[in-house]
């Protein structure tokens, strides 16, 4: 019987929260009476490492934005397979679509580290976007980018080979345009792997595939001879 996994505590809202959604993309250019109407006296979760957030298929009567720490979002099937949809870290928002839709949440959420998720409750967040424009737009626009994300998630599972959809994730770990460049991976291979589309086998295969386009992996480092050539593989390898 498995051990049950770590549940989330509720604690107050720090001036260090409140810090970093500020310094978010999604809520840094809200004015300040919008910006304290929706968070004024709103809860933070605390997860430890594998707590469950949500459930996929429970109500989203509340949604959360991602403080501090990594969290997935998962959909188990069959034999317990887990699909792995998205990674998410600082500044996301959760569930934001189905919380504003009256949908139930779409996926399982998972700590992936330990995590600190400012907690709204989604009736609240429905008033105040009704009173409020600027809100309304930058939470549209947050739904928005989860879309775009997603449906680029799928074109890369369509389109491209395992060894090419690794290439460009280590491409985006980079940020640099050629030379020379290490990297290190930001979490388990296991849970890369499960994003990718991949099994671990074929995760191993494809890192020794890259071996030949100038990556050499130890352990969660990876050492990138010329990041222009392996570009031109990931380009290539579709």
């Amino acid at each position: 019987m498995s051990a049950p996994r770590p549940a989330l505590s509720i604690v107050p809202a720090t001036d260090e929260d409140l810090f970093a959604l500020r310094r978010s993309p999604l809520f840094g250019r809200l004015p300040e009476p919008s910006f304290l109407s929706l968070f004024d006296g709103q809860p933070v979760a605390v997860a430890a490492k594998d707590a469950t957030v949500m459930d996929w298929g429970g109500p989203a009567d509340t949604c959360y934005i991602v403080l501090r720490g990594l969290v997935k979002l998962v959909r188990t099937g069959g034999a317990q397979e887990t699909a792995v949809l998205a990674i998410h870290g600082p500044g996301r928002a959760l569930m934001l679509a189905e919380g504003l839709t009256g949908k139930p949440s779409s996926a399982s959420v998972e700590a992936v580290t330990a995590a600190r998720l400012m907690s709204l409750d989604v009736a609240r967040l429905r008033l105040r976007m009704e009173a409020d424009p600027n809100l309304s737009r930058a939470l549209l626009t947050a739904a928005s980018a989860d879309l775009r994300q997603l449906v680029a998630h799928i074109e890369e599972l369509k389109a491209m080979t395992g060894p090419a959809r690794l290439a460009a994730m280590i491409l985006k770990l980079s940020e640099a345009q050629g030379g020379a460049r290490q990297v290190t991976l930001p979490y388990e291979k296991q849970l890369i792997a499960g994003r990718l589309g991949m099994t671990p086998e074929s995760f191993s295969r494809a890192i020794g595939q890259l071996k030949a386009h100038g990556v050499r992996v130890s352990r969660d480092r990876l050492d990138i001879a010329d990041v222009g050539r392996l570009r031109e593989f990931a380009y290539f390898a579709r």
